[in-house]
């Protein structure tokens, strides 16, 4: 494979060698361009030559002189240019294979490709890498990756994963740790399996590998309401979430006199499922499992919170609704609340029952848009409905069930306004710019 061109930058070295949309880089100074990174190491020289395929299958072989490190200015349809690597296990609690059907086809692709690992933050398990995989990873120092652990126990990550080669997480670990690449890890809590005693041993298994396993982000199973024929598996109880911050907070004053980090994170889910406050954030450090779910109420109370002495006294009179999942609720109520304070303003705080998972799955990022239509039904005709927009494919207006914001309106009759941070949110309903984004 190789990588298809679809922009050259105006004035740029590419531009001036000829090079033009449609064309496909085939090779630079003789090495296969299978993706992103290959493309940024091999052009870094001062002289490099490229193999170049025309849409007319003509071959061109351009030589460029430039400055080191100088970008050639190409844009490609994708990051990827062959195949992504795709996961070759069967986890035990692998929320795809508990998704309903006819969502996203792009949802149904389980992703394990360590370059999306380095580039976008993806977890991946390190099972089906080859031996060329990794030495691409290591020449290129793809720093720092992301990988999903569960547990160190090498039987018991085997059988979770139901893959023999997941037992190895050690020995890759310490090739990570030998390569000098840093790793970023997680753990889906799975009450009976991997908590508990496994727990322990794994936290302190992966602080063995410190500074290259650099933070350990612990997130609750996922349930949804289409497990049949999966293996049985419970939730996260109340109980356990209260025993797991106790425990965690003891760690991470251990870690923090150690390793002078916290090192060990919980989720935002198990402070809310026990109604307990959400840490400073000091707790999570430079926030690095934000991409997790793990810190995202903090910064979006700590945002709120900056807005206050901007809020006004009063605006033109309006009625507006916050539309939100279960989980996101008692994070929003004190914030509705002090909104509520400004005379003229109409806010209620609507939660939007995850219907279409069933099951446990109450996050704002899996509503779908048959939920939101269920939940509005025709009682807010007319009202100004703002929705996250962690709810909606990026860059577009599109939901997990592929209906889209004009079909919401249309069967609500409610006017939607998609917002991307608690701010922004605050400023459409104040009707003017305060001053400072966070999902809610």
């Amino acid at each position: 494979m190789a990588g298809r061109i679809v922009g050259v930058a105006p004035g740029s070295i590419a531009e001036e060698a000829g090079i033009r949309a449609g064309d496909v880089l085939q090779a630079i100074d003789g090495h296969p361009i299978m993706d992103l990174l290959d493309y940024q190491y091999y052009s870094q020289d001062e002289n490099i030559n490229l193999e170049v395929i025309k849409p007319d299958g003509e071959e061109w072989l351009i030589e460029i002189e430039k400055d080191e490190g100088e970008d050639l200015g190409l844009l490609f349809e994708e990051a990827v240019f062959d195949r992504m690597k795709q996961c070759r296990n069967r986890c035990v609690f692998c929320f795809v294979d508990q998704l309903p059907r006819k969502m996203r086809k792009t949802l149904y692709v389980k992703d394990d490709d360590y370059r999306y690992s380095f580039m976008q933050g993806n977890f991946i398990t390190l099972t089906n890498l080859k031996k060329s995989d990794w030495e691409k990873l290591t020449q290129l120092r793809l720093s720092p990756l992301y990988v999903s652990v569960h547990c160190l126990n090498p039987e018991l990550r085997a059988h979770m994963l139901k893959n023999p080669r997941a037992a190895d997480i050690k020995l890759q670990l310490q090739r990570l740790y030998d390569a000098g690449i840093e790793v970023h890890t997680q753990v889906v809590l799975c009450p009976g399996l991997n908590d508990g005693e496994v727990l322990r041993e794994t936290i302190e298994g992966l602080a063995a590998f410190y500074p290259s396993v650099r933070s350990v982000g612990i997130v609750p199973v996922g349930l949804t309401g289409h497990r049949a024929k999966l293996v049985p598996l419970q939730p996260v109880s109340e109980n356990l979430a209260w025993e797991l911050i106790d425990e965690i907070d003891a760690y991470q004053k251990s870690f923090r006199s150690r390793l002078k980090t916290g090192f060990v994170y919980l989720a935002d889910e198990f402070y809310i499922k026990t109604g307990r406050e959400i840490p400073p954030a000091a707790y999570y450090d430079d926030y690095q499992q934000i991409e997790n779910g793990i810190g995202l109420a903090r910064q979006l109370l700590d945002e709120f919170d900056g807005l206050q002495e901007f809020l006004p006294a009063a605006v033109t009179p309006g009625d507006y609704v916050l539309a939100t999942s279960k989980s996101a609720v008692p994070v929003l109520e004190g914030i509705v609340a002090r909104l509520r304070e400004i005379r003229g303003l109409k806010l209620e705080l609507l939660t939007v029952p995850n219907d279409y998972f069933g099951g446990m799955v109450s996050v704002a990022g899996l509503i779908t848009g048959s939920d939101i239509i269920k939940a509005l039904g025709r009682k807010y005709r007319g009202k100004q409905v703002i929705l996250p927009g962690v709810m909606l494919k990026d860059s577009s207006d599109l939901f997990l069930d592929n209906l889209t914001v004009g079909q919401i309106e249309e069967q609500s009759g409610a006017m939607i306004k998609v917002v991307g941070s608690i701010t922004d949110a605050v400023e459409y309903i104040c009707g003017r710019p305060l001053a400072q984004p966070s999902d809610y």
